[in-house]
């Protein structure tokens, strides 16, 4: 709780300091999410995200960039004995600040993302024990989630791709989880992964 706190202030302090700036561009992003569980060999799987951003300009090459994204997450174990998959689709609010020179044909930056998010839907597969999907009120995965990406993109012209690496701050499975078999597989570990993204911008 207060992790998710925490990143809620940064993206609340950057959404102020973006409104009291003055030229802005507006667009479409979506790409590729490829998630694991942290923690969890081989646990990786890809992913989509598509959604809003807008970007306000700050002085000394300084930009805050807020989008709102419907995220799809996901993960899978396989063993001798069995087969574990999770898949959550988030609806997020990351907040990128963005710092990197205009080099009038192309702008390269360095990128730092907190996050928070709300899971919309959610289905866990046990394949040893339960192959259906499984309720909120049974399942128990926490549906608020926040974080932190990390990384770096381009921009020509109109065009803005970005890579960063993501980490989701706490459980992603409630302690009290009555599915014993969804803790044993995901514990208290959480999502983590690269978001792989390209943006169209409007505006100035």
């Amino acid at each position: 709780m207060r992790r998710l706190t925490a990143v809620a202030l940064m993206c609340a302090v950057a959404l102020l300091c973006a409104v009291q700036s003055s030229a802005q561009k507006y667009g479409v992003v979506g790409g590729a999410t490829f998630s694991s569980i942290h923690g969890l060999e081989n646990s990786s799987k890809t992913g989509w995200n598509v959604g809003g951003t807008v970007q306000f300009k700050l002085p000394l090459g300084f930009s805050v960039q807020p989008s709102l994204v419907y995220n799809s997450k996901a993960a899978e174990l396989s063993s001798g004995v069995g087969y574990a998959g999770l898949k959550v689709d988030y609806l997020e609010l990351p907040v990128s600040f963005q710092w990197g020179p205009d080099l009038l044909i192309f702008r390269p930056f360095i990128d730092v993302s907190p996050y928070i998010g709300y899971a919309l839907a959610s289905k866990a597969t046990i394949e040893t024990i339960v192959s259906t999907p499984l309720k909120w009120d049974s399942s128990s995965i926490q549906r608020f989630e926040c974080g932190l990406g990390l990384g770096g993109g381009i921009e020509v012209w109109r065009l803005q791709v970005t890579c960063r690496y993501n980490w989701n701050f706490g459980a992603l499975v409630n302690a009290d989880t009555g599915f014993q078999s969804v803790k044993e597989a995901f514990g208290e570990r959480n999502f983590g992964g690269v978001t792989l993204s390209l943006a169209f911008l409007f505006g100035k």
